[in-house]
This record gives C-alpha cells, sequence and structure tokens, in this order.
C-alpha cells in the first residue's frame, strides 16, 4: 500500500510540475521595435514563430524536445505576480540606441506585460528566458551582417562623427538621418555586395545643415560593396573609394 501511494504521489508531482504543460498553457509574445529593427516572437500551443520583418510573415522554427524542455524550465522561473512592474535597467531605447522591447503573457483571461526594456537588456528576473528565445530566433534565420543601427562617422572623407547621423539596417530596409530629414529605402545585399535602392524622405528645410545630407542622397545609389571590421561598417563606390564609415550603437 506504501509503494502504491509513492507511486501515485511521483505521478501526480511529475503530472502538476510539468514545466512543459505550464508553457503549453500560456500564450507569449515577444516584440521589439526601432526605426531599423523589428522583431515579434509568439509561443503558442507547443508552436514558437518569428517576423523579422516590419511586413513581414510569421515564420515557425522546429525546435527539438530538448529546446522545448528548456524553454519550459526558464518559464517555470517567473514570477507572474511580479510580472506587471518589471522594468529594464537601462533607457537607451529612448534615443534610438536600442529597439524598445515588451514581453506579455496571457494566461487564461488574464495577461500580464513588462513596462518595457531595451532589446537585449531585459529585467534581471526575465534575462534568462528572454535572452533564450532570442537566441532561438537568431539561429533560426540566415545570419545577415549588417543587420542593426549605426552611428556615422565618415561621410566621403568628412569626419561627421560629431554630427549624430546614423544609419540603420533591418532584413529589407535602411533607414537613417543625416541632419536634417529622416530617410529610407530598400537594399539588396549578396555576399560582399549591396546596393541601395532610391531614398524617400521628409521634407524638411534645415538652414546650413543640409549639405552632407545632399552628398549622402548622391552617394547612396553608387554604393556597391561592403565590409564589417568587427562592429564597423564601411561602404564603398565600384571604384573602392570609401563612402560611409560607420560603427554600431
Amino acid at each position: 500500500m506504501k509503494s502504491l501511494f509513492s507511486i501515485f504521489l511521483v505521478f501526480f508531482l511529475s503530472k502538476g510540475c510539468s514545466q512543459e504543460q505550464f508553457i503549453s498553457d500560456v500564450k507569449i509574445s515577444y516584440g521589439a521595435n526601432s526605426r531599423g529593427f523589428h522583431r515579434t516572437i509568439q509561443i503558442e500551443n507547443k508552436t514558437f514563430s518569428v517576423i523579422n520583418t516590419r511586413d513581414g510573415k510569421p515564420e515557425v522554427v522546429e525546435l527539438s524536445d530538448e529546446q522545448w524542455n528548456q524553454l519550459g524550465k526558464l518559464y517555470s522561473k517567473i514570477d507572474l505576480k511580479t510580472f506587471n512592474d518589471l522594468e529594464g535597467p537601462t533607457m537607451e531605447r529612448a534615443y534610438d540606441g536600442k529597439a524598445h522591447a515588451n514581453l506579455s503573457i496571457q494566461n487564461k483571461d488574464k495577461t500580464y506585460t513588462t513596462k518595457g526594456f531595451d532589446h537585449t537588456i531585459p529585467p534581471a528576473k526575465i534575462k534568462e528566458f528572454v535572452d533564450y528565445i532570442n537566441k532561438l530566433a537568431d539561429d533560426s534565420v540566415v545570419k545577415n551582417p549588417v543587420l542593426g543601427s549605426y552611428s556615422v562617422e565618415e561621410l566621403l572623407s568628412n569626419d561627421v562623427s560629431k554630427k549624430e547621423y546614423f544609419i540603420s539596417f533591418d532584413a529589407e530596409k535602411v533607414s537613417g538621418f543625416m541632419g536634417c530629414n529622416m530617410y529610407s529605402g530598400m537594399y539588396k545585399l549578396q555576399n560582399e555586395s549591396i546596393s541601395f535602392g532610391p531614398m524617400m524622405s521628409t521634407r524638411k528645410y534645415c538652414e546650413n545643415a543640409m549639405e552632407n545630407e545632399a552628398l549622402w542622397f548622391k552617394a547612396s545609389t553608387e554604393v556597391a560593396s561592403f565590409k564589417m571590421e568587427n562592429k564597423t561598417i564601411l561602404l564603398y563606390n565600384n571604384e573602392n573609394k570609401l563612402i560611409l564609415k560607420a560603427t554600431k550603437k
């Protein structure tokens, strides 16, 4: 009788504490957005999906049993009682240094949402979980070496490092600021070749602040190749003349 009770207790505890069961009972959404970056991760009904472009469609990521078990283990450490009060330790998102991120958990008729944090710098209490789901998302796509937001340091041999210019790349679009107007356009990447389509921009007039912007809009049509040196991107024309140098924020 005692051994039967022990078997029942072990079965009950393993059933009740099943981390996979816990995570399969909820819908989890992670979002991160900035002018040059977009990511949405959704976990629901043992399905892990990712969107890496602003207008993209969800791509289902096939996870192994080991990865699902790890997800369940990390999810079981999250305390929903304090979840709505969680806020990131840094504020780089306030000046576009990082994408603005949020994590929400829908459990039956209740939804829990953090107060926001910088992408890649989540609150300590959910750091393991957020880092892991982003790693799964990163590993699921072909790496694009230019993705990210960069501070422009040099434009056509001119030092512009103190101008607060930037250029950002998401999966298909390039955007940025060169002194007056925000701009955006499409780009194509193949091996070490890169080309930009026509740039669209806002229509502000800024006295004595538009010369470099005009130079960039013209020079961007001549960009033909790039190099990455650690966190620095170098853009060249067909004659291998340096057009732009920028370092990732």
